[in-house]
Order: C-alpha cells, then sequence, then structure tokens
C-alpha cells in the first residue's frame, strides 16, 4: 500500500470512528418514538458501538496498513448500517418489522467477525504494556495476624501473671492506646 493510499485509510478510519462515537444507541434503537421497530436491537447497537469507541481509544499508529484499511472497511459498513436505520421509516416497506428485524440481524451478525479481528488492538494496546497487579490484601492479612500475635503475647503475659518487664511496659503502653 502506498503512503497516500495508507493516509487516506487512516483518515477513513478516523473520520468513522469519530461519526460512530457520536451516535447514541437509544437514538438507533429510536426509543423516542412512541412505537419503535428498532428497540430490541438496542444490545446490539450498544455493544457495536462500544466495540468501535474502543478502537477509537486504542493506539492504532503502529498498525500494518492493510490492517487499517480492513478495519476502515468494517467501520464504514457498520456506519452505512446505522444510517440506513437512522433513515428508516416504514414507508413503502410491505412489513416494516421483517425490514427492521433484517436491519437489527444484520449489526448482530456482524459484530463477531469484525470483534474477532479488533480484540488484539483493544485488548493489548501498543503503547502500553499489560502490567499484572498483585493483590495488597496479603501484606494487610500478614500485618494484622502479626499485630494480633504481638498483641496476644503482651495481653496473654501480663494477665497471666508472668511480669517481664519489657513486655509490661510495651502492653501498658499498648492498652493504653487503645483506651
Amino acid at each position: 500500500m502506498t503512503t497516500s493510499s495508507e493516509r487516506e485509510a487512516r483518515q477513513r478510519l478516523s473520520v468513522c470512528l469519530a461519526t460512530l462515537a457520536a451516535f447514541k444507541p437509544a437514538d438507533l434503537a429510536q426509543t423516542d418514538r412512541r412505537r419503535s421497530i428498532f428497540r430490541k436491537g438496542l444490545p446490539y447497537f450498544e455493544r457495536t458501538l462500544t466495540l468501535f469507541r474502543q478502537v477509537a481509544h486504542s493506539n492504532l499508529r503502529d498498525l500494518p496498513p492493510d490492517f487499517v484499511n480492513a478495519v476502515a472497511d468494517d467501520a464504514e459498513q457498520t456506519l452505512a448500517r446505522f444510517r440506513e436505520i437512522l433513515s428508516f421509516t416504514g414507508e413503502g416497506v410491505e412489513n416494516p418489522k421483517q425490514a427492521s428485524a433484517a436491519m437489527i440481524s444484520a449489526v448482530r451478525d456482524a459484530y463477531e467477525p469484525i470483534y474477532e479481528k479488533l480484540s488484539p488492538i483493544i485488548r493489548a494496546p501498543a503503547s502500553e504494556p499489560e502490567v499484572e497487579r498483585k493483590p495488597k490484601r496479603s501484606f494487610a492479612f500478614a500485618l494484622g495476624v502479626i499485630i494480633a500475635m504481638l498483641a496476644a503475647v503482651i495481653v496473654g503475659s501480663r494477665y497471666a501473671g508472668h511480669h517481664y518487664a519489657p513486655y509490661t511496659v510495651l502492653a501498658d503502653k499498648v492498652m493504653s492506646a487503645l483506651r
């Protein structure tokens, strides 16, 4: 792919992603109408728009030109489907419910192949390596156990009749701090 066609593909993708980001699932489902025939498509519209929003927030600079072109094609096709849904009035169509169901199915069925293609760039952006986070609960738990053991030794030695001077002083300080 030449530099100008690569630039064109990146521009096409950028425009499509910006346009898709402006769509609201409720607008596509036409929930403001009293008898919306696209209401059943709302979950499919939401997940498709979410997918493209994730792509828009991913690092696309290092993607190969052919891949950028393929993603731009998918974004354009999705955009065309959504524009068709938005402009659908049902006029001149024999069975509007069946036509709307076909449009919803087209969005639903297109999701999986698009997701398969885009998931690698969404999961691990090139600029941000995945960092495995370790839970901090283990440190807090260990600290709690140590404090409990120390308190048990101090309190036990004080009330068991053993008078060890260092423990007694420490026990008095701990007891006075707890009051």
